[in-house]
């Protein structure tokens, strides 16, 4: 995680990522060491440039990505801070290094800054979902498939691909799935269940089922919540019996599968 802290800044820790929002108006860019890997995003403005690598960096702008490898120091001279626009936001993600694949080596990035709108939507997507608190196996589930995005379309990753599960491995993840629905289960239960990595659970789950686990899981329940609403039950009971930690959060993962909430649904079966 980043070595230099300020109060008063938004920060969130989970499952190996620290989260950062960091205000152009504030003037508050502090010189930081990492000891994994720093994502940032910059929202409605242009941040200040920067220093990295040995040398001064373009300013980030709306729509791009930067990337900061491990133990790099990144720093904003005095005479720069004042070249940033006031209404940009910044956005960072502290990423434990042993996030990204194993292999022969850490991934070599081609460049600092990519201009890739896709991954820079859903990395805003993310900082949104850990802002409201989002299921652990879907949070982490969704930024192994952003960090398998960034390194297939900007570095070149070590490693050989891990062979195929075993047929008998992913039935047991399913089954758990199933058996623990309304359990906030963490993607290092299903990975230990299947003897392999997070990143290679999800990618031979994906090719066996047709989705990734946390998917798969929300499928389930979604099932499940379309019965017990039908039957008479309210929204806030159906979300707390399947795990859900509030019915915003089903509302949402309705709205996202079958375009009207809960609530709605509700009303057209009863």
């Amino acid at each position: 995680m980043a070595e230099s802290a300020t109060d008063g800044r938004r920060r969130r820790a989970r499952f190996g990522v620290e989260s950062l929002v960091v205000r152009a108006a504030d003037g508050d860019f502090p010189t930081v060491v990492n000891g994994g890997y720093t994502v940032k995003i910059t929202h409605g403005g242009s941040a200040p440039p920067f220093q990295y690598l040995g040398r001064t960096q373009s300013p980030p702008v709306p729509g791009a990505v930067t990337v900061i490898e491990p133990h790099e120091v990144v720093s904003c001279l005095e005479q720069d801070k004042a070249a940033a626009d006031g209404q940009a936001i910044v956005q960072l993600m502290f990423l434990d290094a042993d996030l990204m694949p194993v292999g022969t080596g850490r991934p070599r990035f081609h460049e600092v800054t990519y201009s890739d709108r896709g991954l820079f939507d859903g990395i805003a997507a993310l900082h949104r979902d850990l802002a409201h608190g989002e299921d652990e196996l879907d949070l982490e589930s969704s930024l192994i498939r952003l960090l398998n995005v960034l390194l297939a379309r900007h570095a070149d990753a070590p490693g050989a691909a891990s062979p195929a599960l075993r047929p008998r491995a992913l039935r047991q993840v399913r089954e758990m799935l199933h058996s623990q629905l309304n359990s906030n289960i963490k993607l290092d239960d299903l990975a230990a269940v299947a003897g392999c990595s997070k990143r290679h659970l999800i990618r031979s789950f994906r090719q066996a089922y047709g989705v990734p686990p946390h998917h798969y899981r929300t499928l389930l329940r979604l099932a499940r919540a379309k019965s017990m609403l039908a039957a008479g039950r309210s929204v806030a009971e159906t979300a707390a019996e399947l795990g859900y930690c509030d019915q915003s959060q089903l509302n949402r993962h309705f709205r996202r599968e079958f375009g009207m909430s809960a609530g709605g649904y509700a009303r057209t079966v009863r």
